[in-house]
Order: C-alpha cells, then structure tokens, then sequence
C-alpha cells in the first residue's frame, strides 16, 4: 500500500512538471544549499540532583539519586535559498534533530506511534523577503530566525550549548532600513507555540512586537537600543487557577527597554547592556494578585584583552558581571523580577547546558524542586546575580587550538517569600546557588569543522546544601564532559 502511495505521489509530480519545465527551471535557477551537521556528546552525573549516592534516610521511592547521562546526539538542518523573482528571495530551513545514537533506524514512512522520518522533520523557516519596497525597506515575512545568540532579552534560532539541540523560531513581519551608519529593525509576529485556530482566540496566545535603532559602520564602537513588547492574551477566566473571573481575563503586556554598547581600543574590548521592565503584569502563578505591573531590570557587562605575543601566540583574558533583579513577595501584583522576551543567556558549561528544558534542568529534583519556589536551573539573569572570570589561549605552534579555563558563580538576586507565610524565606535566606569551573578545547579544523571538547564541575551552594540537608540528601557536586562536532556547509 505505501508502495503505491509513493508510485502515485511520484507520477503526480512528474505530470505536474511536465506541463512547466521551463517555468520550473526558472524559477529553481539559483537554488542554493546550505546549512550544518552537529553532534552534541554528553557525559554528566549529578546534574538533576547533585547525589552520587541516594538517600540517607526515608523511603527508596523518594530518592532521586544517581542520575547519569551518557548519549550523544545529531541535529542536523538545510537551508534551501532561491530568488522566486529578482527582488522577491525564499528561505525554506528543515532540521532533524531526534536521532540519538543507540536507538533503532527509523522508519522510512509513519509508523504506528508516529516514528517515521516524516514525523522527524521540521520546517523551521519558511520565509519570503521583498527588497527595497517603498525604495527604502526590506521585507521578510513568515516563519525565521531572530536576535543574536545568546542574546539577554531576545533570541529564536538554532541553541548552542545546549542539552537536547532545541530550535525556536518565530512566525513575524519583519521590516529593514539600512543606512550607511544606522539601521532600524521593526518587527511584529507570533511567539512559537502560542496560536489557536483561525477565528479562536487562544489561550495565552503571545504576540510579539520590538523596534531596534542601531549604528553601524563606526569604527572600534557600536551600540543600539531597543523596545520590545510581548503581550499575552488571556482568553478565559481559568488562567493560573485562581478564578479570578473578568480580570484574569485581561492582557499581560510585558515591555523591555534597553540600551547596548560595544567597543575596542586596540587590544582591549567590552560590552554593556542595561534593560528595564514596564507594562501590566497579569501572570497568575502564585496568590491571588489580580494585577500590577513589571518593574524589574538588568545590566550585563564584559571586558577583555586580546594579545598577540610574537612566538607564543594570542592570550585572552577576560572577565562578565550580571545582575538580574528579583521579586521579594509573590502575593502582591507588582512584578521586580526582570522578565525578557526570549533570553538566550546561558553562561557556564554545565549551567547552561542543563538550563531550560523539562527533562534536563539543572537542579530539577532538588529535594523536591517543586516544593519551592526558587530554582536553581537558568533562566537568564531573571533574579541572579551572575560573574565569570577566565582566559583562552591560541598558541602560535598550534594555531588552530585554542584552549581555556574559567570559572563561574551563581547567586539569586533575591529570595522569594513564600506568600502563605510572609517574611519567611527558604533556607534562611541563602543566596548562593554554586560556582562552576570548566576546562575546553577547541580545534578548528578548516573555516567550517570544528570540535570542542569540555571539562566541568559544579559545585552546590549554600542555597542547594541546606535544601539537600532539609531533606537528609547529599550534596555532591555535578560532572561533565562534553565534546561538540560542527560541520556547516
């Protein structure tokens, strides 16, 4: 039957062609491939739960102990570029990601729990872009990528660094003014995952609105600023479980401002980056707040060195401070916690490699992670107070490695209070949550292979040891080592 299906789905083709082979080659004459095969090794331990061993008293079913990873995995995506007209261009991006090495071959067509290859394959952009319209304006409308990696407030795009390879993209109009020394982007779309049927107004449908104004082309300094605006759409008065009727059904709308500097003056570089909230907070998370507003902010910084020592090679040192603002009480509305749109900053090896994810959080099952409210694993620098020092090296006898080592330490911001029970604080306020010292290598290749090897460990803080202790849990510190393929092509 499937043999059939594909006979038939071939012959369609072929007539379909038949009747347009010269308009087909036109249109395909400057089909241009591209894009990138990665394998992501990863040897951990301790990471959910920071125990070697389990539990020193109470029930076997509580411990979580034990925790390994040993698995690598292969992300591999295309980009398929072409000009539909001269001044109309396309991008179609697919991406296959679930392979993980020990698992059976796919099937080449569906299987009973959807485990075809078909089921695998994601089309992560598709896109049209239109130059210069009203002489001035480029624009791109459809499913793309947006924002820099690792990015503070906004990224969607292929994750680096990051276990389980995840991709995000955004579904926008987006808008382009180029001048010789300024550019401003506007942009206006859908956050992924958030859309409901046409004609039904989705629960916390988000959409997602930002205006950047920067300088280009000024030597040895750059900068912009930026405001974004991610509005979610309360659609019935069952958001967050409070039953708050109408009010939970009104918008949250989140703004982000910001500035952003970079410079160099010879050897020496850095950066700055200030954010702040503002906009009516209507998250129903914890109490029975029925509205407030956004008010944290951000700043992050780096500064660095690079020198090239004749007959030895390039030496960098470097150093990074964040702070994140935190909020002191969930039952009021007024929201201090800085919020971003859709960070991408995930500093340190092993802390930001087990950062996001459901499965994969740093720290998850901490004592029983869900029985308070402040976790460990990243999320940015909302409510963190983040600084890492280290240096690379390239020598000049071995100029396609460089190597490094540095060291990281993690603190929340602020301990949030408990809003049954106001003034008291976990762990007696202990704000650390660890530090982190990681050791890698990288060799590149050629311009488009490279490999990179990791060696870290994290260390728990005052904040993870007396959870542990609460609960007569060890404490033992979490492991990695990693080694990362890239191919682009």
């Amino acid at each position: 039957m499937q043999m059939k299906k594909l006979l038939g789905s071939v012959a369609s083709l072929a007539l379909v062609l038949s009747f347009s082979q010269v308009n087909a080659a036109e249109l395909l004459k400057n089909l241009k491939f591209g894009g990138s095969v990665e394998m992501q090794a990863t040897s951990a331990r301790n990471v959910l739960d920071f125990q070697t061993r389990k539990k020193d008293t109470g029930a076997v079913a509580a411990d979580n102990g034990i925790d390994r990873i040993g698995d690598m995995q292969t992300r591999i995506m295309l980009n398929m570029d072409w000009d539909l007209l001269d001044d109309v261009h396309s991008r179609v991006t697919l991406r296959k990601n679930n392979r993980v090495w020990g698992n059976a071959s796919e099937r080449a067509v569906d299987g009973a729990a959807n485990t075809g290859l078909a089921n695998n394959v994601f089309i992560d952009e598709g896109y049209v872009k239109i130059d210069k319209v009203f002489n001035y304006v480029d624009t791109t409308f459809g499913r793309q990528f947006f924002g820099e990696e690792g990015d503070l407030v906004i990224y969607f795009g292929p994750k680096h660094n990051l276990y389980g390879m995840a991709v995000t993209a955004l579904d926008a109009a987006r808008f382009d003014w180029m001048g010789e020394k300024a550019y401003v982007t506007a942009l206006a779309g859908k956050a992924d995952g958030n859309a409901a049927a046409l004609g039904v107004a989705g629960v916390n449908d988000q959409d997602i609105r930002g205006l950047v104004v920067g300088s280009k082309g000024i030597e040895n300094a750059d900068g912009k600023v930026y405001l974004y605006n991610l509005a979610t759409h309360r659609a019935d008065s069952t958001v967050g479980g409070t039953g708050l009727g109408d009010e939970a059904t009104k918008n949250d709308n989140l703004y982000v401002a910001g500035l952003k500097v970079k410079g160099k003056l010879g050897g020496l570089y850095g950066s700055a980056e200030f954010a702040k909230n503002f906009g009516t907070y209507r998250a129903k998370t914890l109490g029975t707040d029925v509205g407030g507003s956004y008010s944290g902010f951000a700043f992050l910084v780096d500064a660095g060195f690079k020198a090239d020592l004749e007959q030895v090679g390039m030496l960098n040192p470097w150093a990074q401070f964040g702070l994140g603002t935190g909020r002191i009480n969930q039952s009021v509305g007024q929201n201090e916690q800085f919020t971003a749109i859709a960070t991408d900053y995930r500093p340190g090896a092993i802390y930001g490699r087990f950062s996001q994810g459901a499965n994969n959080t740093l720290g998850q099952n901490v004592a029983g992670a869900a029985a308070y409210t402040n976790n460990p694993a990243g999320n940015g620098l909302a409510n963190r107070v983040i600084y890492g020092v280290g240096a690379k090296a390239t020598p000049a006898m071995l100029n396609k490695l460089t190597a490094g080592v540095s060291y990281w330490d993690f603190r929340f911001h602020r301990l949030v209070q408990n809003y049954a029970a106001p003034g008291v604080k976990e762990n007696a306020g202990n704000k650390h949550i660890g530090s982190e010292i990681d050791v890698d290598a990288e060799w590149k290749h050629s311009e488009n292979v490279s490999f990179k090897g990791t060696l870290g460990t994290f260390q728990p803080g005052g904040f993870i040891k007396e959870k542990q202790k609460a609960g007569n849990y060890p404490d033992s510190p979490a492991l990695m080592a990693a080694l990362d393929l890239a191919i682009k092509f």
